[in-house]
């Protein structure tokens, strides 16, 4: 045994390894959807009247008919008569055209992986005064100056006096960036209400999507107990797939609104992600129904026939053969366990997985981050469940052989899951010191914040809790503190899911 586990462990080390020298020779350049360059340039006086506005942006950019719009000195807001995009630029043509005075332009485009970005800036149109001619009497003496021709700026703005006075007081960074986008024009209230019912989604789907495929990773690998309690497991996991049914629901509903229409959610390919998500919470609700009907009554020796009995007694923890009932999918179990891998493949097709990195790279570090994370997440769940359940219950814990399983099942996933991590966030943005910076940063911050408390609260369990509970198995004191560790990292893991899911669409910028 302890030779078999040396040499996955050094198959692991060797997988982690290949990962990583493949992610650092793979090419990671990739470009952040963002204002490039523009004409007027930001802070730029050009001639007028001006008919057309031109924006440039990295990465490849959605623009729409409300994606642009600007407003005057007096905060009149100007809409352009078209936005037209050709690849990555965007023409907002105005008619009439702007005339002399100082403007802010808002801009709003959506990028490859549905999130909205945008920003505004501030510019001024000159209009030259025509010179006069004057023609002169016989005998008349000519005047010894000549109209000359000059340019009519308008009084300057709030926008263009703070962007003046930025420039010469470096403090005054701050006052400029208030006016300027308390002057701008607002863009899309209707795409923020879309994108906030799609954000609500995401929250539902990844908390109950990693805590379902996770419990029945449990389920396989480590559990060992009572059919009851497995049917408790089950029931559970029918419940999340309803979770992930509904948050798949809200999100589609999100994104029909940014994208136009069910038919342009099919042809995206965060669309067919979401797709494929509900195919598979509603395949994690009709399967398992061969053992989930099962009583909340203990029955001894009552086992479906998803469950095997292990005959022999548990020396170990002095456990009965009840206790070493394990699970093995039969049946309509196949249809489940095909929605959980439509659910884990289905994250390779939405956020920042498709438009930043190399693509096939980062959708199989994508999927292995996920599968990883499930596996930790949910098996620590479904471990106090069957821990509260059995206390409960008033029946002996016979912890020890689920906890050791499960540690290194633990261990393994929590690996996978940090190396994938640290791969994607590389991906999608290598400024490591800028992520203050960003909401994107700032949520992967409190992801790590959330993933090391987690690792550290383990790290107690597999060192300090499991040494005393393999020494001392029916100990109610260490058994109580084992139920409670376990449940306090499961709630941690948890909120790092509902963190991952608003990463998602956080702007890197």
């Amino acid at each position: 045994m302890n030779a078999r586990h040396s040499d996955l462990k050094r198959k692991m080390v060797l997988f982690a390894l290949m990962v990583l020298v493949v992610a650092l020779v793979a090419s990671t350049a990739f470009a952040h959807t963002g204002l490039g360059t523009s004409s007027p340039a930001d802070g730029e006086t050009v001639s007028g009247p001006l008919k057309n506005v031109s924006l440039s942006f990295t990465g490849t950019p959605t623009a729409q008919a409300d994606s642009v719009a600007v407003a005057d000195d007096a905060g009149i807001t100007i809409l352009p008569v078209s936005v037209v995009q050709t690849g990555n630029n965007v023409v907002a043509t105005f008619d009439p055209p702007l005339i002399a005075g100082s403007y802010v332009l808002a801009w709003r485009v959506r990028s490859d992986d549905t999130h909205f970005v945008d920003g505004a800036f501030a510019f001024n149109i000159a209009v030259p005064v025509a010179s006069t001619t004057t023609v002169l009497e016989a005998g008349a003496t000519p005047p010894e100056t000549m109209p000359e021709t000059t340019a009519v700026n308008a009084a300057p703005s709030t926008v263009a006096t703070a962007l003046s006075a930025a420039s010469d007081d470096p403090t005054a960074g701050a006052v400029t960036e208030i006016d300027l986008y308390g002057s701008a024009p607002v863009l899309g209230a209707a795409a923020d209400d879309a994108e906030s019912v799609t954000r609500i989604g995401r929250l539902l789907i990844y908390p109950a999507a990693v805590t379902a495929i996770g419990m029945l990773v449990f389920a396989g690998f480590a559990f060992a107990g009572r059919r009851e309690e497995l049917g408790t497991l089950i029931r559970a996991v029918r419940w999340l797939g309803v979770a992930v049914l509904f948050g798949g629901a809200l999100e589609l509903v999100g994104l029909s609104s940014l994208l136009g229409g069910l038919n342009e959610v099919v042809g995206d390919s965060t669309g067919r992600a979401v797709l494929a998500r509900l195919l598979g919470g509603g395949l994690l609700v009709i399967g398992f129904a061969s053992i989930t009907g099962v009583s909340a009554a203990p029955r001894a020796q009552s086992l479906s026939s998803a469950v095997v009995a292990q005959p022999k007694v548990d020396v170990a923890v002095g456990g009965p053969e009840s206790a070493r009932a394990r699970w093995r999918p039969t049946g309509l179990d196949s249809f489940g366990l095909i929605g959980a891998a439509l659910i884990i493949v289905s994250f390779a097709f939405d956020g920042h997985t498709v438009s930043q990195g190399p693509r096939l790279l980062h959708a199989l570090t994508s999927v292995l981050h996920v599968a990883g994370a499930a596996a930790w997440a949910g098996g620590l769940v479904a471990l106090a469940v069957v821990l509260w359940r059995r206390h409960q219950d008033g029946v002996r814990s016979f912890a020890l052989e689920m906890v050791l399983r499960f540690s290194v099942l633990a261990m393994a996933a929590l690996a996978l899951t940090g190396l994938a991590g640290v791969v994607m966030a590389l991906f999608i943005d290598s400024n490591v010191l800028g992520y203050a910076g960003t909401d994107w940063g700032r949520l992967m911050i409190l992801k790590l914040v959330l993933v090391a408390a987690a690792a550290l609260l383990g790290a107690y369990n597999h060192f300090r809790v499991l040494p005393e509970l393999i020494t001392e198995p029916a100990n109610q004191v260490v058994i109580a503190t084992t139920r409670r560790t376990v449940t306090v990292e499961a709630t941690l893991v948890l909120a790092a899911a509902a963190a991952t899911a608003l990463l998602v669409a956080a702007s890197t910028l």
